[in-house]
């Protein structure tokens, strides 16, 4: 009796979570382009799959991209060890350390064109002070459930991210919606 009284609203308690975090995600994106455009740097979102945390960083100096910079950086199930040093350091407006998400809410992973489903480690996506920025699709989820969350479509130009309920498979599929 106390199941049913009690999954169900712990249900729609993790429902507003998610909902709430994915609001959040999308004024954090748009907040996080213009600062990469007024304050012309470079400025990356960072999504750890393996703590459900995320941050954002930019650029120390003004200085083209490595390939350390731009790609996944592998973690290990357990790693507590941070990303290799880089250019980039934490955007202290947003956070000063990773930021964890609300219980019950999780990363299910992060698509983006040139390394395609990432699930796993550090995915990064970059925010250009010309405006552009990395297609990617970010999906958030129930934890425990697989395809009941949201998928936030970052597109590369204008500062438009689109709210898509579920899991959109590729960005393809996105681009008549």
């Amino acid at each position: 009796m106390v199941m049913a009284i009690g999954l169900p609203a712990i249900s729609k308690v993790t429902g507003q979570r998610i909902s709430s975090t994915t609001r959040k995600f999308v004024g954090m994106v748009r907040t996080i382009r213009t600062d990469a455009i007024l304050l012309n740097s470079i400025y990356r979102l960072a999504v750890d799959m393996e703590h459900n945390t995320y941050w954002v960083e930019s650029q120390k100096e003004f200085k083209l991209l490595t390939a350390a910079d731009q790609f996944t950086a592998p973690r290990k199930k357990g790693d507590k060890k941070e990303p290799p040093p880089s250019n980039f350091s934490f955007a202290e407006k947003y956070s000063k350390k990773p930021v964890e998400l609300p219980g019950g809410v999780r990363f299910e992973g992060v698509y983006k064109e040139r390394e395609g489903l990432i699930k796993e480690g550090i995915a990064y996506v970059h925010f250009f002070p010309n405006g552009f920025n990395d297609q990617a699709i970010l999906y958030l989820g129930r934890e425990g459930s697989t395809g009941k969350g949201y998928s936030l479509v970052i597109r590369p130009t204008a500062g438009r991210v689109d709210i898509v309920p579920g899991v959109v498979q590729n960005l393809e599929a996105t681009a008549t919606q």
